[in-house]
Parts: C-alpha cells; structure tokens; sequence
C-alpha cells in the first residue's frame, strides 16, 4: 500500500491555469499597453474580463471584448492568498500603480474512503512469424488494463476574490477597478492501494 502526503496549496493567488472571472469598471479614460505594444485607450464602462498567471512573476488582464486584448503587468512575486499587495508602474510594465486585495477561503471536507479507476500494466507474450519456414519469433511486452484501486481522501473547496484598483502613475485618483472571484474544489488523496 502507498501513502501519499496531501499536496499543498501553492503560495500565490493565481496560479498555473487560474483564471479569475469578473468585471473591469472604468470611471476614467484610461491607457494600458496591450499585448503586442500598443498603447490603447479603454473608455469608460464596465467590462467582462479575467485575470490569470502565464508566469509567477506575470498576471494577465484579459477583456472579453470583440479582439479579447491582453494587457500584461509585472510583480515581484508577492502577491498573497490572504491580504493586500501594490504594484507600482515602475514593475508593472503599465503606465498605473495597481493597488488590491485577496481573500482566500479553503474547506476541507471530513475523510472518506471509496474506489476509483486506474490503470496499470501486465505482461503478455507475443509472437509473429519469421522467415519462409515457419520460424516463429516471441517478445514480452506490456499491455494497459483498466482496474480500480482503493483510496482514503478528502475534497478540498476553495473560494477566492480579487478586487483590483487601477491608477495611473501620475494621478492620485482611482481609474478603473477590478472585481472578480473563482470557486474550484481538488479531490486530495492521502493513501492509495495498488491498481488491480
């Protein structure tokens, strides 16, 4: 029997393929550089976007516009799962200081126990024929099965929210700001027999 220990939250608040839904509401004219180094202007409105991580050092605001533009911004890694960062413009490679706020809610279910579907391997002998005479040739090889095997887990839900506040550099009043949230549940395996 194989034990596993429960796999660990990672310690940033968009990680690998998160992507956090919500809205951008912009209440100033307001200039970002998108993703191909153009300058463009987003007028005033609310828009549907996400956020989401290409890198640790990297978060991507996309707008679920007609061109779905992506507008990249550089941190120094300290974003939390839990309380409030700022990004200067100075790091973020975009002409705003972004200010914002995470919070992080996990719950784990009680311990359970039950089957799932594995697969593993078994060896089979095949043979084929060689040569004009009937000389015949055989090799061991490894065939997939389908199987079940036992597990003890518990479910993990997690609900994150992030709101955002976009301000250009220069200016001491909010532009735009960004709501959003993602709820996922992991199933976290503790122990686990043999695929069988």
């Amino acid at each position: 029997m194989k034990f596993f220990m429960p796999v660990m939250l990672a310690a940033l608040f968009l990680v690998g393929c998160e992507k956090i839904e919500g809205q951008l509401n912009i209440t100033k004219d307001l200039k970002l550089v998108n993703s191909r180094g153009v300058t463009h202007l987003l007028k005033v409105g609310t828009y549907s976007a996400d956020l989401s991580a290409k890198t640790s050092k990297k978060i991507v605001l996309r707008l679920n516009n007609d061109s779905d533009e992506k507008f990249v911004f550089v941190h120094n890694g300290n974003i939390p799962d839990n309380g409030s960062f700022s990004i200067s413009s100075k790091v973020s490679g975009q002409p705003v200081d972004l200010t914002g706020d995470v919070s992080t809610v996990v719950t784990n279910s009680e311990t359970r126990e039950g089957t799932q579907s594995c697969t593993y391997q078994i060896p089979e002998q095949v043979c084929y024929p060689t040569g004009p005479y009937g000389g015949m040739s055989c090799s061991m090889q490894y065939r997939t099965v389908n199987g079940l095997q036992w597990i003890r887990y518990y479910d993990r839900q997690t609900n994150k929210n992030v709101n955002l506040s976009v301000k250009p550099s220069s200016a001491t009043v909010e532009s735009a700001d960004f709501h959003g949230n993602i709820n996922y549940a992991d199933r976290v395996v503790t122990s686990e027999s043999g695929c069988r």
